[in-house]
């Protein structure tokens, strides 16, 4: 069986809600904002096929309490893929969606109205490079002349073996790239069509999963610093902040909720259709935590921010100034 889930993939100077405020409301914000508790308005969310925590949240109602409570409602979305989270948001049919820091950067980079409100942070260990059955590949330069296979350039993949291979000090242009749709991931993998493969999450868990595989490098070992964020769009910012920090509350509670029982995520995969040995590999890796984008979470994505231009996925460090939240305060 295929899965299509995906946890989905940091900030600014620390900016408090007058800080977002200043930087980018418009008068009529203003006066949306200031709307009475009874009059809130409503959180629209674009929720995703992942374990990530707003999708976790969907079915405890932990989301809805907070918002109801400020007299707003909230709106779920049909279960959508990342891509079309972001579509959904960027025309107008939601406020919130959940994307990966690096995509985040490209819309920062390419001008788009757009704010992160939290992060959502593990280890690194969630992504990395497998060697297939067989390959002989045993290390990274080992993948010299061979097939390695991403999802598509400039994505999480491909920052993975730009990041490995710069960390190593080797040449990525002697490896064979090739690109696959990740539902085509498994048959090539175990059928003997690539070398190895670089992914993450659920696709990255079924590589490890495979008999005969190794691990060749993952996340944490290549110093990634690309995790998963929660993203609004701007206009929504501006006039509700105070539903984005009901939103960064209900993702920090439900985090506690994982830590103190993994089963969250795991259940969570278990019930978009993942089958046993694939869960069996997600439970090893790290819980994610929700941190505010503050200082920390703005340094993290200008470092992503300047790999991306030392790959070339990017022609310059975009300027993150209004585009963060840090809704803690």
């Amino acid at each position: 069986m295929n899965i299509v889930i995906r946890r989905t993939v940091a900030a600014v100077a620390a900016f408090g809600l007058a800080a977002l405020l200043a930087g980018c409301t418009s008068p009529g914000a203003s006066r949306a904002s200031s709307a009475s508790a009874h009059d809130a308005g409503t959180l629209r969310v674009a929720y995703l096929d992942t374990a990530n925590y707003m999708t976790t949240m969907h079915d405890t109602q932990s989301l809805q309490n907070r918002v109801k409570k400020l007299g707003g409602t909230v709106e779920y979305s049909k279960m959508t893929i990342p891509a079309d989270g972001i579509t959904a948001v960027e025309s107008g049919h939601a406020d919130v969606t959940t994307t990966g820091t690096g995509y985040f950067v490209n819309l920062i980079g390419e001008g788009k109205p757009w704010v992160a409100y939290a992060l959502e942070k593990y280890t690194g260990d969630s992504q990395g490079i497998v060697a297939a059955p067989g390959s002989g590949i045993r290390t990274l330069k080992d993948l010299y002349g061979k097939t390695l296979a991403i999802d598509r350039k400039g994505a999480t993949g491909d920052y993975i073996i730009h990041q490995a291979f710069a960390h190593a000090g080797l040449d990525l242009s002697k490896v064979n790239v090739t690109y696959l749709s990740p539902t085509d991931f498994a048959s090539a993998f175990r059928g003997g069509k690539i070398d190895a493969l670089a992914t993450f999450d659920q696709n990255l868990a079924m590589a490890l999963a495979t008999p005969g595989a190794r691990e060749i490098v993952n996340g944490t070992q290549i110093g990634s610093v690309n995790w998963t964020i929660h993203v609004a769009s701007k206009r929504f910012a501006q006039q509700h902040p105070e539903l984005l920090k009901a939103a960064y509350q209900g993702l920090r509670a439900e985090a506690a909720r994982a830590k103190k029982n993994p089963s969250v995520i795991t259940d969570a995969y278990k019930k978009l259709g993942a089958p046993a040995d694939i869960i069996a590999k997600i439970k090893t890796f790290s819980i994610p935590t929700i941190e505010p984008m503050d200082a920390t979470a703005v340094a993290n994505l200008k470092k992503q921010a300047q790999q991306y231009q030392d790959f070339g996925f990017i022609s310059s460090v975009p300027d993150f100034t209004g585009t963060v939240f840090d809704a803690s305060k």
